[in-house]
């Protein structure tokens, strides 16, 4: 076997090739749209690599079949804020061979090493915390769209090369027909008449308002916990243009309370259903294919970041104006079941908020961790208890 760096397009190629060989006989699995997760090591597309690096490897048997991946990736700006460098390994693939998973490990984790990495975690994504986030350790469905699916054998991988989970990451799922909606909207009824408080649908003429409202709020609300990133408005504008073909104004709003922006609703459509067919390959006559199959579904799913409000407004009851604005005779119609996604188990209070709207955990992922130092000790963060398969 040889391990060598992609850096090629035909690289690229025999890198893509690696999970359609995992996979072959799994009919669960919807395959990740290449071209996504090749720009995720795109410097020009990913703000990652301003202050970090990665690298993408591919494992290639004696008769030179591809048979395994990994990338490795440190974030040089986020890792100031850590109490020591960590680095991440991501986009893991390997046939059930364990000298083949050996040498993958090995290898990211002497590239990690170099670059003054302490520790490792893995599978995780380069860049953004809410996709390719986590190993499947519950809830062997049909993935959502960005999520990591994977074979059960992986964990054996990661336990034998000494990493331990810790981080849990749950996403929760419910019945759109379950959510207490009409509790709410008597809630929200009683807010409107008491408080100046109103709510905005996304439009694309007022994108530059939009991103920078919900950059406000979410910097707000979430910079307090690990690994917290401000985001800003430029990231939200990119996002929001990509996905100008897919989004549902109806899942995607606002909240102001008294002329401030208070809270988010921020939920898709899971296209990764109406993916299965294209095999990774959204390009040229596939995307034309892709939004006829868009425009023309039924009893599709959401899923999303779920709902974000500012500390400024946490007692004021702007969840309930959120879910009253979702309560439409579209949303209900139109979407069976609402997944939550990337919802950390040491999170208790976002956990505790989502519960309350029926919904319950689908599936757990586990990052797990890595000492790469003599004297680094590992912490895990603490895990939601939940019923095992």
């Amino acid at each position: 076997m040889r391990i060598l760096e992609v850096k090629r397009p035909k690289d690229w190629k025999l890198f893509h090739r690696v999970p359609h060989r995992i996979y072959a006989d799994d009919p669960h699995w919807i395959c990740p749209l290449e071209d996504d997760v090749q720009s995720i090591f795109d410097p020009t597309k990913n703000k990652a690599f301003q202050n970090g690096e990665a690298a993408v490897f591919v494992l290639l048997d004696d008769a030179g079949q591809p048979c395994g991946r990994v990338a490795a990736f440190i974030d040089h700006e986020r890792n100031k804020t850590l109490p020591y460098p960590v680095g991440g390994m991501g986009f893991f693939e390997c046939t059930n061979h364990v000298a083949y998973a050996d040498a993958l490990f090995e290898t990211i984790e002497n590239w990690l090493r170099v670059r003054g990495a302490a520790a490792v975690d893995g599978p995780v994504n380069f860049g953004e915390r809410d996709k390719y986030w986590g190993l499947l350790e519950q809830g062997f469905d049909p993935p959502l769209f960005q999520e990591n699916y994977q074979p059960r054998y992986y964990r054996s991988f990661f336990e034998r090369q000494g990493y331990i989970p810790f981080e849990q990451v749950l996403t929760l799922k419910g019945p759109t027909n379950g959510i207490p909606f009409e509790r709410m909207k008597a809630l929200a009824a009683r807010i409107r008449q008491n408080y100046n408080v109103h709510l905005e649908k996304y439009h694309p003429k007022h994108l530059d308002r939009y991103a920078r409202d919900f950059c406000e709020i979410y910097n707000a609300g979430f910079r307090h916990f690990p690994y917290f990133k401000p985001i800003e408005p430029d990231q939200i504008r990119r996002v929001m243009q990509s996905a100008q073909p897919i989004l549902d104004p109806e899942l995607l709003c606002i909240a102001y309370f008294e002329g401030n922006p208070a809270g988010f609703c921020a939920l898709f459509p899971d296209i990764n259903p109406l993916l299965r067919p294209f095999k990774g390959k959204l390009r040229g006559l596939n995307i034309l294919r892709f939004l006829w199959a868009r425009r023309h579904a039924k009893n599709m799913q959401i899923k999303g970041l779920g709902f974000g409000i500012h500390p400024d407004y946490q007692s004021k009851g702007v969840m309930a104006l959120i879910v009253d604005f979702m309560a439409t005779p579209h949303n209900l119609s139109t979407y069976q079941d609402l997944f939550l996604t990337t919802v950390r188990g040491h999170n208790t209070d976002a956990v505790s908020v989502y519960l309350k709207l029926g919904v319950k955990v689908d599936r757990v992922h586990y990052a797990w961790r890595k000492a790469l130092l003599p004297g680094v000790v590992v912490e895990p963060y603490s895990f939601m208890k939940v019923e095992t398969e």
